[in-house]
C-alpha cells in the first residue's frame, strides 16, 4: 500500500493527540503479516500554527515528497486561522486535499470558495467527527489525491510518448487505447471516491434538503425525515417545505426565499407530522439560472428544540431566583411594618369592650396581619429561604379563610363554595404551605372558568385506605387520611397531557399569564407531608384535584385554642434591642404590661455597654437580629462571653444565616419570627425565664 503524507493542523495539543491515534495504524497483534491494514501507511505531520504547516508543505515542495491531505481547524489563536492556512497552502501546491474542520457554524462557506480554489479539492465539515468517520475520510481523499496524481503523470507520459513517437503511429494508438482504457479507470475510481464521500456525509446530523421552487421536496436526508417526524425518507418526499413552517410566524419561508433567494442562520418555528412544533435553525438557498430565475431549494437545518425549551427553563428559573432574593430583602422590613400594626392593634384590642364593634374590627386587622405574615412565609418558603415547621393543625379553618379570600378577589361569576364533610382533619403539616396548596389549586380552576364562569367547589373529607389499596401507589402507607378536593366547572385538561401538569415550568397558558409550577409545587408540598395528589377531568367538563394528607391522632380537643389560654405574665428586668423607634415603643408598652420592667435601646452597641456595665441586673436580653454595628447573633455572643447563663430572644423579620440549630449552638434560648404577636413573646419570654430558672435550681 502507498505511503500518504497527512499534515494535520490545529492549535489544541489533545486535539492533534487525537488525529494521531485515530490515523495511526493499528498495530500489529500477531496476525497475517501479508493481511492489508485497516488503515494506509500515513505519515502525519502535525502543526499547532497555520504558518508551520505553510513552512511544512514549502519544505516538502522542496523535497519533491508532497503532503496528499492537510486538514486545517478554522480558528488557532494567536496565529492566523484556517482560511489563510488553506490559501498559502495551496499557493504552494495546487494539487492538496484541503479539509477545512470546524466546530462553528459561522464560516462563509462563499467566501472560504473564493479564497481557495479549486472547490473540488476543498472539503468544509463540522467537528466533532467520529474516529470511524474520519479514517474513512482520509482513506478516500488519500485515494483521490493518488487518482489525480497518477492520471497527471500518465497524461504527461502519454504526451511525450505522442511526441517522441509520431513515425510509429499505429503502435502509438494501440498504446494510446490502452492507456486510454486505464485512464477511465482511474475515473471510474475517481467517481467512485467521490460517492463514497457523498455518503459519508448522507448521515449529517442537520436536515439536508434540496426542493422545486414551489417547495416539494426532491430529495432530504434522514436527519430531515427524523426532525420533522417521517419515519423513513421516502415518507417525507410528498412534503411541501413551506407548508411544513407555522402559519402565523413573523416571517414567511417562502416570502423570504422569493425576496432574499439566501437564507444565513435562518430561525423558523415549524411542524412535525405529529403536529407538534418544532425549532430549527440553519441556512436555506435558492439555486439561481442565468436569468435569475429560482430553479432549485436547498436546505440545512439543525433541530434547535431542546436548547430553546432550555433557555426558556432558564429564564423562569432566573425570574424565579429574582422574586426570591426580592422577597428576602423586603421580608424584614415588611414584617417590621406589620409588627408596629399588630403591636398597636393588640393594645388598643385589650382596653376595648367584649362583643363590641370595635372588638370584631380590630380581630379583623389582626387577622389580616396574620395573613400578611403567611404570605410573605409563603413566598420565602418558595424560594427556600424561609422556616417550615410542621405541627398539628386543623384543615377546615385554613379551607374557610382560603374561600372568604376567593370571594374577595374572584369575579362574582364564579359561585364558591365549600363542603366540609368530616370534623377529624387534624393532620402534621406547616400552615402556610396547606394554604398555598389551597391557593395554587383554586386560582388554577379560578383560570379555567375566566372566559364562562362556572362552580369552585372545595370539599374536606377523611378516608381509611386499607393495605391493598395503598399496595398501588408507591409511597401511601395504610391508615386514615385527610381528603382536600378542588372541583371546577371549566373546559377540563386533555388525557394527553394529564401525565405532565405536575412537571416544573409546565403550562398551557399563554405567556405572562402563569410560570408552570403552581402544580409542581403543590406536588412537592404535598409530597413532603407523606401524601399524595390525584387529577380526573375530561375535556370540557371541568376538573376535580384530590389530595390525601395523612390524618394525625390528635382529635378536635387536642388541638388547644390559643385565646383560651392564659396569658403568662412574669416579672424582671429586661433589655430590649431594635434599630426601629417605633417597634421600640410598642415592645416597650408591650412588656411593661406583661409586668416586666424594661430598658430599651435602639443602638446594639449602646444595649452591649448597658449589659456590660451592669450584667447581673438583667434578667433576659430580647434583640432583633438585623441591625447596623452588632447584629442580634453579635451581641448575643458578645453578651454570654460577659454572662454565658443570660437568657436571650433573637427576634427576626427574615435572615438567610439564621437557623434554630445554630442559634440553640451559641447558647440563645429562642427564635421568633417577626411580626410578633404578644401571645407569642409573652410565651417565649415565659419559657426562656422559666428554663433559666430551672437551670440554676
Amino acid at each position: 500500500m502507498s505511503r500518504y503524507r497527512l499534515l494535520v493542523v490545529d492549535d489544541e495539543e489533545s486535539i492533534l493527540g487525537l488525529y494521531k491515534e485515530i490515523l495511526s495504524p493499528a498495530e500489529d497483534l500477531g496476525g497475517d503479516l501479508d493481511e492489508e491494514p485497516l488503515l494506509p501507511d500515513f505519515e502525519l505531520t502535525m502543526c499547532n500554527q497555520g504558518d508551520q504547516a505553510v513552512d511544512a508543505v514549502r519544505v516538502a515542495m522542496a523535497e519533491g515528497r508532497p503532503y496528499s491531505v492537510a486538514l486545517l481547524d478554522v480558528r488557532m489563536p494567536p496565529g492566523p486561522d484556517g482560511v489563510w492556512t488553506a490559501e498559502n497552502i495551496r499557493a504552494l501546491d495546487p494539487n492538496i486535499e484541503i479539509v477545512i474542520v470546524s466546530a462553528y457554524s459561522d464560516v462563509n462557506t462563499r467566501e472560504l470558495n473564493r479564497r481557495v480554489t479549486p472547490p473540488e479539492k476543498l472539503l468544509y465539515i463540522q467537528k466533532p467527527l467520529h474516529p470511524e468517520e474520519l479514517r474513512q475520510l482520509a482513506k478516500s481523499l488519500c485515494a483521490k489525491w493518488k487518482t489525480a496524481r497518477d492520471l497527471i503523470m500518465l497524461n504527461a507520459t502519454l504526451q511525450k510518448q505522442v511526441d517522441m513517437r509520431t513515425n510509429a503511429l499505429s503502435e502509438a494508438n494501440k498504446r494510446l487505447k490502452r492507456d486510454m482504457a486505464v485512464r477511465m479507470r482511474m475515473l471510474q475510481e475517481l467517481l467512485e471516491s467521490e460517492e463514497r464521500y457523498r455518503l459519508l456525509f448522507e448521515e449529517d446530523i442537520t436536515g439536508d434538503f434540496v426542493a422545486a421552487p414551489d417547495g416539494v421536496l426532491k430529495a432530504c436526508n434522514k436527519a430531515f425525515a427524523r426532525i420533522f417526524g417521517f419515519g423513513t425518507v421516502p415518507d417525507a418526499m410528498s412534503v411541501n417545505i413551506f407548508d411544513l413552517q407555522l402559519t402565523g410566524s413573523d416571517d414567511s419561508l417562502r416570502d423570504l426565499i422569493l425576496t432574499r433567494k439566501k437564507l444565513e442562520n435562518f430561525e423558523g418555528v415549524f411542524r412535525r407530522r405529529d403536529l407538534r412544533t418544532v425549532h430549527v435553525i440553519g441556512t436555506i438557498i435558492g439555486i439561481l439560472n442565468v436569468r435569475g430565475q429560482i430553479v432549485e431549494i436547498r436546505g440545512y437545518l439543525l433541530d434547535v428544540t431542546e436548547r430553546k425549551r432550555l433557555e426558556e427553563q432558564l429564564r423562569i428559573a432566573q425570574k424565579m431566583e429574582a422574586i426570591g432574593t426580592l422577597a428576602g430583602g423586603i421580608a424584614h422590613d415588611f414584617n417590621n411594618i406589620l409588627g408596629v400594626i399588630t403591636g398597636y392593634t393588640e393594645i388598643i384590642l385589650e382596653n376595648t369592650d367584649k362583643g363590641s364593634s370595635l372588638e370584631r374590627r380590630l380581630k379583623e386587622i389582626l387577622g389580616a396581619c396574620r395573613r400578611a405574615k403567611d404570605l410573605i412565609n409563603q413566598i420565602l418558603n418558595f424560594s427556600r429561604q424561609g422556616t417550615q415547621e410542621k405541627k398539628a393543625l386543623r384543615v377546615s379553618p385554613l379551607i374557610k379563610e382560603t374561600v372568604k379570600l376567593l370571594r374577595t378577589s374572584l369575579p362574582a361569576s364564579l359561585d364558591i363554595r365549600e363542603n366540609i364533610m368530616t370534623g377529624n382533619d387534624t393532620v402534621m403539616a406547616d400552615p402556610s404551605q396547606i394554604h398555598q396548596i389551597l391557593l395554587n389549586l383554586c386560582t388554577n380552576a379560578a383560570h379555567a372558568m375566566r372566559e364562562r364562569g362556572g362552580l369552585l367547589e372545595i370539599s374536606l373529607a377523611e378516608v381509611h385506605l386499607d393495605e391493598a389499596t395503598v399496595s398501588k401507589t408507591p409511597g401511601l402507607s395504610a391508615g386514615a387520611y385527610v381528603v382536600i378536593t378542588v372541583t371546577d366547572s371549566g373546559h377540563g385538561i386533555p388525557k394527553t397531557i394529564q401525565e405532565k401538569i405536575f412537571d416544573p415550568f409546565f403550562t398551557t397558558k399563554k405567556p405572562g399569564e402563569g410560570t408552570g409550577m403552581g402544580l409542581a409545587v403543590v406536588h412537592g408540598i404535598v409530597k413532603q407531608h407523606s401524601g399524595v395528589v390525584y387529577v380526573q377531568s375530561e375535556e370540557g367538563k371541568g376538573a376535580s384535584f384530590q389530595v390525601l394528607l395523612p390524618q394525625t391522632g390528635l382529635m378536635d380537643d387536642t388541638v388547644t385554642d390559643e385565646e383560651s389560654r392564659m396569658l403568662p405574665i412574669g416579672k424582671g428586668r429586661i433589655l430590649f434591642v431594635d434599630d426601629e423607634k417605633a417597634l421600640v415603643d410598642i415592645g416597650r408598652e408591650i412588656l411593661e404590661g406583661l409586668g416586666y420592667e424594661v430598658v430599651a435601646r435602639t443602638s446594639s452597641v449602646e444595649a452591649l455597654e448597658a449589659f456590660r456595665f451592669q450584667p447581673d441586673k438583667f434578667d433576659l436580653i430580647l434583640t432583633d437580629q438585623n441591625m447596623p454595628n452588632l447584629t442580634g447573633m453579635e451581641l448575643a455572643e458578645k453578651a454570654l462571653q460577659t454572662r454565658p447563663d443570660v437568657p436571650i430572644i433573637l427576634c427576626t423579620g427574615f435572615s438567610e444565616i439564621v437557623s434554630y440549630s445554630k442559634v440553640r449552638e451559641m447558647g440563645i434560648r429562642e427564635i421568633v419570627m417577626k411580626p410578633i404577636l404578644k401571645r407569642q413573646l409573652a410565651e417565649s419570654i415565659h419559657r426562656a425565664l422559666t428554663s433559666d430558672s430551672t437551670a440554676r435550681a
